[in-house]
């Protein structure tokens, strides 16, 4: 009767348990409160522990215990690893409750789960009387075993208490298996939750992108300029925003935030260092607590100028990153859009200036120069501005893309200056020069291209360009231009003069085609002629085949243009006066000349605008 009773009980404990398992989605609830039933109802059972399966460490570890101390959580057992590893392989519940069966089942157990389990267990190992270990079995599949372990003699474990085990752990699986379930559905919920949420914020990021690539193509199509571009950017972003282009100038900006552009410009030196070609860069302004970022507006691999944003923070949102890359593409069109123009524009004033050369086509000349506002009435004057460079430089292709931005540089000074001195005047880009048609007025005008030349040729310029590749400005100038038929022969003069200033050893010159008078009449004459002449006058010294020939022909060059004058080519040269005077007695031994003598001057005179020539030529 008793031992019904106590079946009757343990039943309804079974049942009253699957309730509550099923009651929860826990986990770790539904082991503790397993195991806890199981050593309750269980008399013999005076420890336990739930081992679950990790499938990808293919290792047994400890989930819950009861009767060790917190360090047995260390134990991972190996499948068919002491007794639990043992019924977890079998997939049936054993009973061990023999000493013999039991050491031979620990014998398996690796050295350091053996350490782990003597540190947590609460008595000795060699005190374990029997143990139960049952699988916990779902589908065929092994996901876990409970053990429960006896250590005192008076209350064995039975195989009635391993069948009472087998239906608590049937309930137990589907309790593991649905809390699992539920977890996983959280997790999938959760993630589907996140999913959402991005879709949400791409939709609106798109939805943005649209928006605002809409906007901006309906401002490039109704012609806005850079300038509106830029308002409208720093009114989305709460910036304050400019544009750099390739010469470093702002010319279009909006300050209303943090600061203003004579701040910026006062620091300008300092951002240029900090412009990237390629990716996108920022610098501190350490004395307003200000950040600056740049961003390259790239098309086809090239830069062509940099967006400047100013704010307090370095943080720029999700939004404020779509709004910056939009605005640098529009940019970047309107820029590509503005060159192409200036090219367009480049070749049309070519095919104007060759319509000028070769006075063909009336028609279209006067057409061409209605648009460019040129008076044929008036006198006019060429310009030929060659920018040289080292050849050696001129190999790579980063310094020919220098050499052609800086040129365009140079172009937009001449642009900017031409029609305040010369009203009327254009100007074009021809391969490494710049070919300027000057309108002249009724005076001054020598001086006045002087003056424009020096303001342009000695323009600070290495801000942007290398300092390591030297370059030089050479110009000619031709003589005046009456008429339509003058062009032709006025570009042939300023050729002639931008070739004896090339040959002329400085960085730095220009020529007056009308300042050669005596070449212009000794290049009537034939060529042949003019070398005979010159070998029989400076023969002797052009072949003097010592180190002191250039000091030599520098000198007698220089004391012959200067008239004689011993002093000022004393001081030219900055040499003693003993210096001048043994120079110029051996070149007076080697050209057996009297240098006292006009006449014989005269010629050394003449000798030398002939090798000026054949330079030239």
């Amino acid at each position: 009767m008793k031992n019904l009773q106590s079946k009757l009980y343990k039943l309804n404990a079974l049942l009253e348990a699957s309730k509550l398992l099923n009651s929860t989605q826990d986990v770790d609830y539904i082991l503790d409160f397993l195991l806890k039933k199981s050593l309750e109802l269980i008399e013999g059972g005076d420890a336990g522990a739930i081992f679950l399966y990790n499938k990808q460490k293919n290792v047994l570890e400890i989930k819950s215990y009861v009767g060790f101390d917190s360090s047995i959580s260390e134990i991972k057992l190996n499948l068919g690893e002491s007794m639990t590893g043992i019924a977890f392989l079998r997939k049936k519940s054993m009973l061990f409750n023999n000493l013999k069966e039991i050491n031979k089942a620990i014998d398996t157990m690796r050295e350091e789960n053996k350490k782990i389990l003597r540190k947590g267990l609460k008595t000795k190992l060699d005190r374990l009387q029997s143990s139960i270990c049952c699988p916990l079995i779902y589908k065929e599949e092994c996901i876990g075993v409970i053990v429960i372990d006896n250590f005192e003699d008076n209350i064995p474990l039975t195989y009635d208490d391993m069948y009472l085990l087998e239906s608590i752990s049937v309930q137990a699986t589907i309790a593991i298996i649905n809390a699992r379930n539920y977890e996983r559905e959280l997790r999938n919920n959760r993630a589907l939750e996140r999913y959402n949420k991005m879709l949400k914020e791409e939709r609106n990021k798109y939805k943005y992108s649209t928006s605002l690539h809409s906007k901006f193509t309906e401002m490039v199509l109704n012609g806005c300029s850079i300038q509106d571009i830029l308002l409208e950017v720093s009114s989305l972003i709460k910036r304050d925003v400019f544009l750099i282009d390739l010469f470093y100038n702002i010319n279009n900006y909006n300050f209303q935030y943090y600061t203003k552009l004579e701040m910026i410009e006062e620091i300008s030196q300092n951002l240029k260092s900090y412009l990237k070609n390629k990716e996108r860069s920022s610098y501190f302004w350490f004395e307003k607590n200000l950040y600056l970022n740049f961003l390259p507006i790239i098309v086809n691999m090239d830069t062509l100028g940099w967006l400047g944003i100013v704010s307090d923070d370095n943080f720029f949102s999700e939004l404020d990153n779509i709004t910056v890359e939009k605005c640098i593409t529009i940019l970047a069109l309107q820029l590509l859009k503005i060159n192409e123009l200036n090219d367009m524009e480049q070749s049309l004033k070519g095919e104007f200036l060759e319509s000028l050369l070769l006075n063909q086509n009336k028609e279209y000349i006067m057409k061409c120069a209605k648009k460019y506002k040129f008076n044929f009435n008036k006198n006019h004057q060429m310009i030929i501005l060659n920018i040289e460079m080292d050849k050696n430089f001129l190999i790579q292709e980063k310094y020919k893309k220098e050499l052609n931005r800086y040129i365009k540089y140079y172009y937009s000074i001449i642009n900017g200056k031409i029609n305040s001195i010369f009203p009327g005047s254009i100007a074009l880009i021809n391969g490494h020069s710049i070919i300027i048609i000057l309108e002249l007025d009724n005076k001054d005008n020598k001086k006045k291209i002087k003056y424009f030349l020096d303001d342009i040729m000695n323009m600070s310029s290495k801000t942007f360009f290398s300092s390591r590749v030297k370059r030089k400005f050479k110009a000619g100038i031709s003589s005046i231009i009456k008429s339509i038929d003058d062009f032709k022969t006025a570009f042939s003069n300023a050729k002639q003069a931008l070739k004896i200033a090339s040959s002329i050893e400085k960085d730095i010159i220009y020529i007056f085609y009308d300042d050669l008078e005596v070449k212009k009449l000794l290049l009537n004459n034939d060529k042949k002629e003019l070398e005979d002449f010159l070998l029989k006058t400076l023969g002797p010294l052009l072949n003097y085949n010592k180190k002191s020939r250039n000091e030599f022909l520098e000198t007698l060059k220089i004391y012959i243009t200067s008239n004689g004058n011993w002093t000022y080519t004393k001081d030219y040269l900055h040499i003693h006066g003993n210096t001048l005077s043994y120079r110029l007695n051996r070149i007076m031994d080697i050209l057996k000349v009297d240098l006292n003598d006009y006449n014989q001057r005269l010629k050394i005179q003449i000798a030398f605008e002939i090798l000026d020539i054949i330079k030239m030529c």
